[in-house]
C-alpha cells in the first residue's frame, strides 16, 4: 500500500495524494496538488487543520442532492472554491444501492453489474467528468481535492480518467483505484456483514459494491478504448483522453494539465 500518499484522518477513511506515479516521457505526477477522498461531513477539527495545512484550497464534490443533504461536507478556512459536479450513482431513483440491499430490494451486486452501473455514470455524465479534469488543470484551483460518498467509485471514475490523461501506466491506474479495499473497503465489508445475514444475504453476494474490483475499472477503461482510443504517431492514445476531448474538454486544456500536474 502506497502509505506515502495516505492522508490518515479520523473523519474520512480513503483520503489519499493522487500524486506520485510514474508517467509517460519518465515524468512523474506532482504530488501535493490532487486529492481524492470519500465523504467530508465526519471530519473533525484536527482533520480540517490537517487537511488546511496542505494549502488544499479547491474540493469537487460529485454527490447528488440527497446525499449531500444527509451528509453536509466541513470545510476548512482555506477552501476558496467549492465545485458540485453530481454524479448519480443509483439504479432507482435516490436509493443507493447499498440502502436497496439492506432494504431487501437487491439480493446481490455482481462485478459485472458494476460495470455496467460505471458504464452508465460515463455515458451519462460525460461532460461533468470532462468539466472536473478542466478545473484540474487550472493551477489556480490546485491543490485541489475530489470527492464521492465512499470515494471509491465515483471518485474512482474520476481518478482513472485524470491519471490517463496524464499518460500514467493502466497497471498503476488500476493500482490506484483497488487502494481503496486496503482503505475503506475491507472495513465496510466488516462492519456490514452481520446486517447482510440478518436479512439472509451472504456477503460475498454484495462483495462487488462495496468494494473497488479491479475487473470492473479494467473492463470500464476496456470499454473507453475500443470507444475513443485513437492511433498516433507515439503508438495508440488510451480510450479515457478521447472519450473527455469528445465530452467538451478543450486540448489546450488537456495540455495545460500535464504542463501543472507532471514533472
Amino acid at each position: 500500500m502506497r502509505t506515502d500518499a495516505v492522508v490518515v484522518l479520523e473523519g474520512a477513511r480513503n483520503c489519499r495524494d493522487v500524486g506520485g506515479y510514474p508517467a509517460a516521457s519518465s515524468r512523474r505526477v506532482r504530488m501535493g496538488a490532487l486529492f481524492r477522498s470519500d465523504r467530508l461531513s465526519a471530519l473533525t477539527d484536527d482533520d480540517l487543520s490537517e487537511l488546511g495545512s496542505r494549502g488544499i484550497r479547491t474540493v469537487v464534490d460529485f454527490r447528488a442532492g440527497p446525499e449531500i443533504e444527509r451528509d453536509r461536507s466541513r470545510l476548512w478556512p482555506g477552501v476558496t472554491s467549492h465545485f458540485s459536479l453530481p454524479v448519480g450513482d443509483t439504479v432507482d431513483g435516490d436509493i443507493s444501492l447499498v440502502d436497496q440491499i439492506l432494504e431487501g430490494r437487491l439480493r446481490s451486486v455482481s462485478e459485472g453489474d458494476m460495470a455496467e452501473l460505471y458504464l452508465r455514470m460515463i455515458s451519462t455524465y460525460g461532460e461533468r467528468f470532462a468539466q472536473f479534469v478542466t478545473i484540474a488543470a487550472d493551477v489556480d484551483h490546485l491543490p485541489m481535492l475530489f470527492h464521492c460518498t465512499a470515494g471509491k467509485d465515483r471518485s474512482g471514475i474520476a481518478s482513472a480518467l485524470l491519471l490517463e490523461a496524464l499518460g500514467v501506466n493502466r497497471d498503476v491506474v488500476l493500482d490506484d483505484y483497488c487502494l481503496s479495499n486496503e482503505l475503506r473497503s475491507h472495513q465496510r465489508i466488516k462492519e456490514l456483514t452481520p446486517q447482510f445475514a440478518q436479512i439472509g444475504i451472504p456477503i460475498d453476494n454484495v462483495r462487488a459494491i462495496l468494494s473497488a474490483p479491479r475487473r470492473v475499472m479494467a473492463s470500464v477503461l476496456a470499454e473507453l478504448d475500443n470507444r475513443f482510443g485513437r492511433a498516433g504517431s507515439n503508438g495508440t492514445h488510451a480510450g479515457a483522453e478521447g472519450y473527455l476531448l469528445a465530452h467538451g474538454l478543450n486540448p489546450a486544456a488537456l495540455e495545460m494539465l500535464r504542463a501543472n500536474l507532471l514533472i
